[in-house]
């Protein structure tokens, strides 16, 4: 992505956001605004944005803070999500952009599924790549998610998050970024079942220091990229947005959310990972419709970087969709 495009903004909280900005001079087509997730920052969406800017797409893709070259606040407060919605609310009339349609993968659904219950009014239409939209949950609890998940898959689907979120996380990643980067990014997507969900599973990878093949969609350039946000001399500022989920932060955010917001009533798309074994994909096509009532839904058989492992499909069913349900 070309770094001339890239502008930068100070919000009214104080923190830098660093963004990818590029609109056409008579723009017909609506913004699409594009939400990573970790440990990644907004180059994750390099093909989309290519290949949407040459349709006559505005486009604006964030990095996010603790990514890129976005504020890294050591704080857990600086995470909560109401706090990040704000902030990218300013960004969008800083932009003067009022037709949007928000992109988000990971950490940047469960932004995207915020927006959607904060500010609909604001936004046309949603896209949610492997990670589904998130209706608030207000008794949230993370050890309740990792017991349901191992009664009902086998194994517990969050216990990452929950190393991420203790103390010693960022030590561990940052001294261990090529084992962390096999492990994030496996040729196998399959190695998750037994290597990164279950409860201490990452941890003990990362500390034997394994190594795997790295799939040939990630270049050098993103492992130059993911190894400075994981450099921090500090801590792994990223990693506070686990600390965020897990201490109740946003538990608190939810709770004052209306249950009548919780349905998203715009246009969403979601492209289902099968083979993202973390964010299943039979899991998150239920939950979008039951909360989507205008939800188009496509399965690929890609892991969790399909946006990188497959970007013609995901582009082109994209596309499809915007130029059918929004435009």
């Amino acid at each position: 992505m070309d770094i001339e495009y890239y502008k930068q903004i100070t919000t009214s909280r104080g923190l830098l956001y660093s963004y990818y900005r590029r609109a056409p001079s008579d723009p017909p087509l609506p913004t699409l605004l594009f939400l990573h997730g970790f440990p990644t920052s907004s180059r994750l969406w390099r093909h989309q944005v290519q290949y949407f800017n040459k349709r006559g797409f505005s486009i604006c893709a964030l990095d996010l803070p603790g990514f890129g070259q976005t504020s890294k606040p050591l704080e857990t407060e600086a995470y909560r999500a109401s706090l990040i919605c704000k902030d990218i609310l300013e960004i969008l009339d800083k932009e003067s952009v009022d037709k949007v349609i928000v992109i988000g993968h990971d950490l940047g659904s469960k932004i995207a599924s915020r927006l959607a219950n904060f500010y609909p009014e604001r936004f046309t239409a949603y896209a949610f790549l492997a990670v589904p939209y998130s209706a608030p949950r207000p008794m949230s609890n993370i050890n309740h998610t990792l017991r349901a998940t191992k009664k009902m898959c086998g194994y517990e689907l969050c216990g990452h998050i929950d190393f991420y979120a203790e103390e010693d996380a960022s030590i561990i990643i940052a001294s261990h970024p090529e084992s962390f980067f096999s492990a994030m990014f496996p040729t196998d997507p399959k190695i998750w079942v037994t290597q990164v969900a279950p409860i201490g599973a990452l941890r003990s990878w990362l500390e034997r220091d394994v190594r795997t093949e790295i799939p040939a969609y990630v270049v050098s350039e993103d492992l130059r990229e993911w190894r400075d946000i994981l450099s921090q001399d500090v801590a792994l500022p990223a990693l506070y947005w686990y600390e965020a989920l897990v201490s109740g932060l946003n538990v608190d955010d939810d709770k004052v959310i209306p249950r009548e917001k919780y349905p998203v009533n715009q246009p969403v798309f979601f492209a289902a990972a099968m083979h993202d074994y973390i964010s299943l994909g039979i899991l998150s096509i239920a939950t979008t419709k039951y909360h989507c009532k205008k939800a188009t839904i496509r399965e690929f058989h890609d892991g969790h970087w399909l946006m990188m492992s497959s970007p013609a499909e995901v582009n082109a069913a994209l596309f499809s969709w915007i130029m059918d349900q929004i435009c």
